[in-house]
């Protein structure tokens, strides 16, 4: 019995941390908690009705995805991404995901294809809806899926570390005017390219893609500041 109620107070805590986590990294990813901003545990336990035990582990989450730093003595900001690290993000970024679309289509079967094309449905459908957050996501999901079918692990590797980041400045170019139409015309090329299973075309696309989010992110920042 003893052993139960220990077991479902893990899974509770559990439960209680993923939630918070995911509320927390998707208003940081949207805007909605500002760069700079301090994030304490007293108002972290009171915004969310939990422990601070449950604080601590959300809070290393965070930080292991580069959404917050330490400061000592201060507790946790959001962190602020500055040019330097937008530009150094999207040049890794570029090449990963170039990487990515080549070695998929260089093992890829008809059922692998036939799933690229349901992501591609997937990340319009999402784009349509104005979902940002939700279209970010699926990219990522989408990645993940074609470095998996590639057994290419240092890419999931090194695109798993960049994700959040890059999820977050996926919303922000999303949040330009024009931008959303554009990243949806950019998913419909890469997936053509991927169709026809032409290497070079959806390699092109994929790094035109990515070279526009880029620009969008920077007008992003240019505007605010």
């Amino acid at each position: 019995m003893a052993d139960e109620l220990a077991e479902e107070s893990t899974q509770t805590r559990q439960l209680a941390r993923d939630r918070v986590f995911d509320s927390v990294r998707t208003a940081i990813m949207e805007g909605r908690i500002a760069p700079d901003t301090r994030l304490t545990e007293r108002e972290l336990c009171e915004a969310f009705g939990i422990s601070r035990t449950v604080v601590r582990e959300v809070a290393r989450r965070l930080e292991a995805e580069k959404l917050v730093n330490v400061i000592p003595h201060s507790g946790l900001r959001v962190a602020r991404l500055t040019r330097k690290h937008v530009h150094e993000i999207y040049e890794i970024r570029t090449e990963l995901e170039a990487i990515t679309v080549r070695s998929f289509l260089a093992c890829a079967t008809d059922e692998d294809i036939a799933a690229a094309q349901d992501f591609g449905r997937r990340l319009l459908e999402a784009g349509s809806n104005g979902d940002k957050v939700g279209m970010a996501e699926t990219m990522s999901k989408f990645l993940r899926f074609m470095t998996d079918v590639a057994d290419n692990q240092i890419a999931a590797e090194m695109l798993d570390q960049l994700r959040s980041r890059v999820n977050m400045l996926r919303i922000y170019a999303m949040d330009e005017p024009g931008q959303l139409e554009t990243g949806m015309e950019g998913v419909r090329a890469i997936i053509a390219g991927i169709t026809a299973r032409d290497i070079a075309a959806a390699e092109r696309a994929t790094r035109i893609y990515v070279r526009r989010s880029a620009d969008a992110v920077l007008r992003h920042m240019d505007r605010d500041e």
